[in-house]
């Protein structure tokens, strides 16, 4: 339960996309983060190639969203508390994604699309497809606020939320780029 240097309201979830390689698909890039906070805030941060802040939106969700939130965490308590902080294969990853959510230690998965084809019996599989569903049900949730998150990218819907400047709402927020959860 840590609190973000500068920020009025404490993070409750994390997620963070990092390109580790350049990719056909993507433009380069050096990934983007989200952050949501426990007043319904959703930060939207994105990162130059070589890793530099670049900018950040921000995005008001409804009350509604933080309960639905938690009501989809203490869905995890079986078993979120007994994930590895660190999920890799073997193989080279071309991408990592960050989480962390509210009480529980940070999780690094490596090629989450490769490890969630891992067998059924495996540590790495088992694990990676319980965070991937958690991450699916987190991203429906923000899905009906207007906000819509994937493993590798991050849109809006104009007619359902409007994102705004730091500077736009001074009471949250003194700075961006302070560390994560």
């Amino acid at each position: 339960m840590s609190v973000i240097a500068g920020y009025g309201c404490k993070p409750v979830f994390q997620y963070k996309f990092r390109p580790l390689s350049q990719s056909r698909n993507r433009k380069p890039d050096g990934g983007f983060c989200i952050i949501l906070y426990e007043n319904g805030v959703l930060s939207f941060s994105t990162y130059a190639a070589d890793g530099a802040f670049s900018d950040e939106l921000c995005f008001s969700l409804s009350p509604q969203a933080i309960s639905h939130f938690y009501s989809i965490l203490r869905s995890t308590q079986s078993w979120l508390g007994d994930c590895p902080c660190d999920l890799r294969a073997a193989i080279q990853a071309h991408y990592a994604s960050s989480f962390a959510f509210d009480g529980y230690n940070p999780i690094v998965i490596w090629e989450m699309n490769r490890l969630i084809c891992e067998p059924t019996c495996s540590e790495l599989g088992y694990f990676s497809r319980h965070i991937y569903v958690l991450f699916e049900d987190i991203a429906s949730m923000l899905s009906k606020c207007g906000v819509h998150l994937s493993l590798d990218g991050f849109t809006w819907d104009a007619a359902k939320v409007h994102p705004f400047r730091k500077s736009q709402q001074p009471q949250y927020y003194t700075t961006g780029r302070q560390g994560v959860v």
